[in-house]
């Protein structure tokens, strides 16, 4: 399980996700504006997003055996950061956006999403490729 490319890309999103929900702030005295994620932080404190991707990305390590299980929930995954993606860029100029450092969150998850798509897909070749020689 742990030696699979994509269990290691998933546990680099599950450790982002732990990072920010450690270093998010919470201090309510600061105006949205100011602080990282922007606009967007009211949905990662109030609805708990990175927490669930976290409890998701930790469910889908250990789906390893049902990769097509896997690939639907990074599906929903990427779906869910494409949400983030447009709120993040929402109620704000596009320069200051481009300009936060939440903006690296974003960026990097989609990055490891596809990774670990693209590894799960080849291992479902290869499996297949062995199904045909039987």
């Amino acid at each position: 399980m742990i030696q699979r490319i994509q269990s290691v890309y998933m546990f680099l999103i599950l450790v982002i996700n732990f990072i920010l929900i450690i270093s998010i702030d919470s201090n309510p005295e600061m105006s949205l504006s100011d602080s990282y994620f922007g606009y967007y932080r009211p949905y990662i404190e109030d609805y708990f997003f990175s927490e669930i991707i976290s409890i998701v990305i930790l469910v889908n390590i250990f789906l390893f055996k049902y990769s097509k299980i896997q690939l639907f929930n990074l599906k929903l995954i990427g779906l869910l950061m494409v949400f983030g993606v447009f709120n993040f860029f929402d109620e704000r100029a596009l320069s200051v956006s481009f300009q936060d450092l939440g903006l690296i969150y974003f960026i990097s998850s989609f990055v490891l999403i596809g990774l670990s798509h693209k590894a799960i897909n080849k291992d479902q070749a290869i499996i297949n490729s062995s199904n045909r020689l039987r």
